[in-house]
């Protein structure tokens, strides 16, 4: 367990895996569906300035957001460190479109579903692998061997073992392999005391036990000798897993009394710890799959955590077992990038072979067509990007059409005590949609300015008018 970080992509792996139809060959197919372009901006020569967050984007390509004078007529892009790494940045500028109604509930409950709104067509935007690399200063050893070669000889010597003695053999289905790695999993972790994170390692976790972390781990380490992909997902309490089997993301979980329930519930349903369905599709309706209503995933949506309220929907997208460990290991080197969930067009990139996907969201049917961060992390600067009158920033989105939209929102993250230097009425200010102008003042009420509490900013915000916006026809 760990606590958030947001949008990095791991790159730390085992084996030379590529995941055919889900790499991008290119950066700039990755902005292919944004059909909507948004500009900030200030013709006056007054002292009008706020400060914006940047933040570094490791996933999406060298995007040209940044406008240092409007006499240059260049488009910049700032660079951030993270991780080790250099990376382009982006503006933390959330666009939010909220619906007069949405397309159902989730069983019971009191969480709106939206299906195939705002999301782009299947295999048209999906996530970036990095190269894959065996052996290299990323691997994080064990405790027990503290060395690769043995590492690895241990977690072949586990799998066979316990295909063994599941009675599997190589030409046994993945399915079925899978099942028997995810069955293992679960019952070490429940037959075994908590560590206190000790044993993370898969190896260590197969020799000692431990908590959810060191299930998913073990588990991608035997779906990564069997060139099976997989990848984590983490959020404020747990670990989780999907790994890629039939052409579909299939969800695995280890959660002791979830897993416990649904084997004393008579019926032919599944039972897990492999499941056919993906974690979206269980996150949008526990109560469709007969999961226990006491479990923690009742009460989350497609972003949101369930215990903080907060976004934190980590995928580790290539979680082979040779890895970072979230510097668990103080003395061990690590790189990692991973992928936080924040916006429809994401859920897209995270599944790219789904034809029909459903946003969960909350009571209200809202979805974000950006990302909204929430957390400091990602604020490599001690001072935030000054946003002055010569500047402008501009940023893309998607969407699919404009039926049934109630409106469509723009935050941007503005720190309270640089409040006085932007008018309230708005002064010079204007926002460019697809090439119309709009000025502030001209909005009722000028800026908008308050704390928004899923953002977790003060921030400036305004409606972007309808009639600007295109629609994916």
């Amino acid at each position: 367990m760990k606590n958030t970080i947001t949008f990095i992509l791991l790159t730390c792996l085992l084996c030379e895996l590529h995941y055919s139809g889900l790499a991008q060959p290119s950066h700039k197919e990755y902005w292919a569906t944004d059909n909507n372009v948004i500009e900030l901006r200030n013709d006056g020569t007054g002292n009008e300035f706020f400060r914006i967050i940047v933040m570094p984007f490791p996933v999406s390509p060298e995007y040209k957001y940044f406008q240092p004078a409007r006499t240059s007529g260049k488009w910049e892009t700032t660079t951030g460190t993270y991780q080790g790494g250099s990376y382009p940045e982006a503006p933390l500028w959330p666009i939010e479109v909220t619906f007069k109604k949405g397309d159902g509930y989730t069983t019971g409950r009191d969480y709106v579903l939206l299906e195939n709104r705002n999301i782009p067509p299947p295999n048209s935007s999906t996530l970036l692998a990095g190269e894959i690399n065996r052996g290299n200063h990323v691997s994080t050893l064990s405790r027990e061997f503290g060395d690769y070669e043995k590492d690895l000889e241990f977690i072949v010597n586990k799998r066979d073992e316990i295909l063994r003695e599941a009675g599997l053999s190589a030409s046994s289905s993945q399915w079925d392999k899978v099942m028997t790695f995810a069955e293992y999993c679960y019952q070490k972790r429940k037959n075994t005391e908590w560590q206190k994170g000790l044993y993370l390692h898969p190896v260590d976790f197969c020799i000692h036990g431990d908590f959810c972390v060191g299930a998913a781990n073990a588990l991608a380490a035997f779906a990564s000798t069997i060139n099976v992909p997989s990848r984590l997902i983490q959020f404020s309490h747990h670990t989780t897993a999907e790994i890629f089997l039939d052409g579909q993301w299939r969800w695995v979980d280890n959660t002791l009394p979830m897993l416990d329930s649904l084997r004393k519930i008579p019926g032919d349903i599944e039972k897990g710890p492999l499941f056919s369905y993906s974690f979206l599709e269980m996150i949008a309706d526990p109560m469709k799959y007969q999961l226990p209503g006491n479990v923690f995933y009742m009460d989350v949506s497609c972003l949101l955590d369930d215990r903080k309220g907060k976004l934190s929907f980590l995928h580790e997208i290539d979680a082979n077992w040779v890895f970072h460990l979230y510097g668990m290991y103080k003395n061990a080197p690590y790189y990692n990038y991973s992928f936080t969930l924040g916006s429809a067009r994401e859920l897209r990139m995270l599944y790219p072979e789904k034809e029909s996907l459903t946003y969960k969201s909350d009571s209200i049917p809202r979805m974000w067509l950006t990302p909204f961060r929430n957390s400091v992390f990602g604020e490599n600067r001690e001072e935030w990007l000054v946003m002055d009158q010569s500047k402008a920033i501009r940023q893309t989105f998607y969407i699919s059409d404009l039926e049934d939209v109630k409106y469509v929102r723009a935050y941007i993250p503005a720190p309270q005590k640089f409040w006085r230097a932007m008018p309230e009425d708005g002064g010079d200010w204007y926002f460019v949609v697809n090439g119309r102008r709009f000025y502030v003042k001209d909005i009722d009420g000028g800026w908008n300015h308050a704390y928004h509490e899923e953002i977790g900013r003060n921030c400036v915000m305004f409606d972007i008018p309808l009639e600007a916006l295109n629609e994916d026809k």
